[in-house]
């Protein structure tokens, strides 16, 4: 993966020249600076002239990641120099660099050779260049399982219709879904036929022109000449064919908003319900004729309809025998719901003995990875990804590292993405983390990624690969040397006699394996790993890392992590980006030697032995730019020398201690934090919240004040910063007339308040109070009384009341909000207050307001109040991105 290494090798020399934190000296600074000279024109290149560099690819990756590591181990050296050879590393390191550079040198020449020629070769690209006539694959009725609903709509959306205006359908899906079957059917049906004066099908592709494709509609507008007199040739326009005809043209396989200007450019506007369909896998291409136009997005197959297509696909009119059903439902299953998937299994399915052995062989041992690399859905998968840019492939490919079917949280994708190095630069005011949500949204549109959850505003809450996707991206990664994955640690644990395993690890970059391979890597040459990602929860020891002094990435997540000697060499690993790990015990005070750490992540341990103990943050990690810790973070007050850490974004949790005004002004750009305010405070003290202000571009805040109600502060001094958008105040106690600060924030959208103690039994708001709130979660709050009007929450969404025992009513006016979309009760209530709710969606369906949904889960308890034996949670609107 040249590309990528390119990108890192750029990253990672800015930062070695523009920091302040290396010794490196002038002399060395001039003899990397030349590095510069090649990788921006060789990544011009790469996004010029993708297929020019094939044979260049593999040498250009190991260059540039050579070039790297010796930079990298040429810092290293300044901050834990061998002993007694300090000077004379430092000395190789750069002798290695100029050989370096000047086997780049050469492949510069090559570049610029390859580049002139390109430049100014003229490529003809004639009609005569395509002999056949574009047409549609054979589709056999069969293969329409799961697609039924979707012909019916779209026939009846071709032909009932009212507008006489030229009308494009688009349809969209990921490879292999269905999108040329689908349209087909509807192209061959006989309604459609007899509809249509003309049909035309003309298959785009990537490799196309505006020649061949007026040459293929000309070829397929043939069979409709229905006047001998007037012959079709190429000197013939296609709008001239089409005027004043009733036409439906199917334009299939489309990559490229530029082959819709070429076709709409031909097509007449007759005013008499003439059509177009066309197919992509990009949604960017398929809402590009008209931004307003539904699209037709297919999904995967059910376990039915995948069972169904299976069936009739081996056995076509007959019937399956019995012995085969349990065996092939599991092979269907197998295919995760994608039709071409199923469609090559069948295939293999034919070709064997119906009876149970053949086919439990094929389902133990038939990988759908073998058809990824042997059959049509290698080369289905292989087209959308040699449409990428080269920006996205790396992105792409490395998702492939995360395990089969694993749902990956978006933001830990993206700050793994960050960490590794695979993002350019930003521009402008964007972060690293803004260009990482666009790029995970490019692969979405591309139908290369599915979503899995959304956040309330829309964005990518979690996503997944396709098993099919998955198993290319890996066959891939290891083709390029991009990763190593756990299947290969697993054949080399199998046969290990047989396989050396030493030479498999020689030379990758990142590896993803088992926790239980951990104690491999400490017997291989692992000078060249810069990722380690674990997988499989296992209790282990860190001794694999006195082999890799260059690790970026070590995500365990997973993994326990007991204390032992090897422990405080995890914190000598300079170049560390990305920490992600469990255990409790014998974590360091400070972490002020990782100064090039993005991401930390301290989680409880498994099998949660306390609480972890606290850590101090350093001034002298100016890269931080996420952190979460399950004790309790502390900042030192800054000194002159102190800088600012400006990439700060994540902080949870930290001491309430650490909230004043000296702190929080070193760390300016700050957008989430939560704050633990359950330290002790000292002579009744109200806890020091008073300087948040000073958090200028905070948007998400949680107040947090322990389990352990004597350590609770009794009061509280707030000051929220205009700009919050989400609020939660956990386990605090206030007076109720304290939550008028909280009414009064501009911009507040969310608020959560969790087992706050209230003085007082009545909530009394405000005109004027939430402007803009949509979501409001009330949780075992001990207040009785409600008094409020609907313009007091003039956008409220979402009102969801959790064990709210002492509560008598929801106010009437409630109902009154008009975006007002959902009211719910869980956990214990009274049964006033259910009754309350049900009154409210009552009346509100009498008015005609049939949006409104009341949820209540309760049941009655000998009291008479209600509760429920579920363990609530507002999923949704929870704070979880790590």
């Amino acid at each position: 993966m040249a590309y990528a290494a390119l990108v890192s090798l750029t990253n990672t020399i800015n930062q070695t020249l523009n920091s302040n934190l290396y010794s490196i000296s002038p002399e060395e600074k001039q003899q990397i600076t030349p590095l510069l000279e090649y990788v921006t024109p060789f990544q011009d290149f790469l996004d010029k002239f993708p297929d020019k560099f094939n044979s260049l690819e593999g040498r250009v990756r190991d260059l540039a990641n050579a070039a790297e590591d010796i930079v990298e181990y040429l810092v290293l050296e300044k901050v834990y120099p061998t002993p007694d050879e300090d000077h004379q590393s430092e000395k190789h390191e750069l002798a290695q660099l100029q050989n370096v550079i000047k086997e780049i040198d050469l492949i510069d020449k090559e570049v610029k050779e390859i580049e002139d020629t390109s430049r100014y070769k003229s490529i003809q690209r004639g009609a005569h260049s395509s002999s056949s006539t574009s047409t549609a694959p054979l589709i056999h009725k069969d293969a329409m399982v799961g697609l039924e609903e979707y012909v019916l709509d779209l026939k009846d959306r071709i032909c009932g219709e009212p507008s006489k205006k030229l009308y494009v359908i688009p349809i969209c899906g990921m490879g292999g879904i269905g999108k040329t079957t689908l349209a087909r059917s509807v192209y061959d049906d006989q309604l459609i036929m007899e509809k249509f004066e003309i049909r035309v099908w003309v298959t785009i592709s990537q490799d196309y022109s505006a020649e061949r494709i007026l040459s293929n509609i000309l070829e397929c507008l043939k069979e409709f000449n229905k006047d001998e007199k007037k012959k079709i040739d190429n000197d013939v326009s296609v709008h001239q064919i089409l005027m004043g005809r009733r036409y439906l043209v199917v334009m299939d396989d489309m990559w490229s908003t530029e082959a819709w200007d070429i076709v709409r450019g031909v097509l007449p506007d007759n005013g008499n319900g003439s059509r177009v369909m066309l197919t992509t896998r990009l949604y960017g291409v398929a809402s590009y004729p008209d931004p307003s136009c539904k699209l037709y997005e297919l999904g995967l197959l059910d376990a039915d309809q995948s069972w169904n297509l299976l069936k009739q696909k081996v056995f076509v009119d007959e019937d399956c025998p019995r012995e085969l059903e349990s065996i092939g439902k599991e092979i269907a299953g197998r295919c995760k719901g994608l039709p071409l998937a199923i469609v090559v299994i069948a295939g293999l399915l034919s070709t064997v003995r119906q009876d149970r052995a053949s086919w439990k062989d094929i389902a133990e041992n038939v990988k759908l990875g073998d058809t990824v690399e042997h059959g049509q859905i290698g080369d289905i998968l292989s087209l959308s990804y040699a449409h990428l840019p080269q920006y996205l492939r790396p992105c792409f490919l490395y998702m492939g590292s995360f395990p089969e079917d694993h749902e990956i949280q978006a933001q830990k994708l993206i700050k793994l993405w960050v960490a590794e190095g695979f993002l350019r630069y930003p521009i402008d005011s964007e972060s690293f983390e803004k260009v990482g949500e666009e790029c995970l949204e490019d692969l979405i549109k591309r139908n290369l990624v599915l979503i899995t959850k959304r956040k309330r505003n829309g964005g990518v809450k979690s996503c997944r690969l396709h098993d099919l996707m998955r198993d290319f991206c890996i066959r891939k990664a290891h083709e390029s040397k991009f990763f190593l994955s756990k299947f290969t640690f697993d054949v080399a644990y199998r046969y290990f006699e047989e396989i050396n395993f030493t030479e498999r690890i020689k030379n990758q970059r990142r590896v993803s394996i088992n926790s239980s391979y951990l104690s491999y890597l400490s017997r291989c040459d692992c000078s060249t790993i810069h990722s380690i990602k674990c997988s499989t929860y296992r209790v282990v020891n860190l001794e694999c890392l006195k082999r890799v002094r260059l690790l970026r990435v070590f995500d365990a997540e997973v993994v326990d992590v007991e204390c032992s000697p090897f422990l405080a060499q995890l914190y000598e690993l300079f170049h560390l980006r990305y920490l992600d790990i469990r255990f409790s015990h014998g974590i360091p005070t400070t972490l002020s030697k990782l100064q090039n750490l993005q991401t930390l992540i301290i989680r409880e341990q498994t099998h949660g032995f306390g609480k972890a103990s606290d850590i101090w943050l350093s001034w002298g990690m100016p890269q931080l730019r996420h952190v979460y810790f399950y004790g309790t973070i502390h900042f030192h007050d800054p000194n002159e020398v102190s800088c600012s850490l400006e990439s700060l974004q994540t902080l949870s949790y930290v001491s309430h201690w650490s909230c004043r005004e000296r702190v929080l002004k070193m760390i300016p750009n700050l957008k989430k934090l939560k704050i633990d305010c359950s330290g002790r405070v000292h002579s009744g003290a109200p806890a020091c919240l008073d300087d948040m202000g000073h958090l200028h571009r905070l948007e998400n805040l949680e107040i947090y004040a322990g389990h352990c109600v004597r350590s609770r502060p009794k009061y509280y001094r707030f000051t929220f910063p205009s700009m919050l958008k989400k609020l939660t105040l956990k386990a605090l106690e206030f007076p109720w007339n304290d939550i008028v600060v909280v009414g009064s924030l501009p911009n507040l959208q969310v608020l959560k308040l969790k087992g706050c103690t209230c003085d007082g039994g009545t909530w009394e708001t405000r005109e004027g109070a939430f402007p803009e709130l949509e979501v409001l979660l009330v949780e075992d709050s001990r207040f009785e009384h409600w008094i409020t009007e609907s313009i007091h929450f003039p956008r409220l969404k979402r009102l969801l009341l959790y064990s709210c025992s002492f509560l008598n009513e929801i106010p009437n006016d409630i109902g009154e909000i008009p975006p007002l979309e959902l009211i719910e009760i869980k956990g214990y209530a009274k049964k006033s207050l259910v009754e309350s709710a049900e009154l409210i969606r009552e009346e509100q369906e009498d008015m005609g307001n049939n949006t409104l949904q009341v949820v209540c889960i309760p049941k009655v308890t000998s009291s008479g109040s209600f509760y429920s034996d579920e363990y609530f949670e507002d999923e949704g609107y929870d704070d979880q991105d790590l």
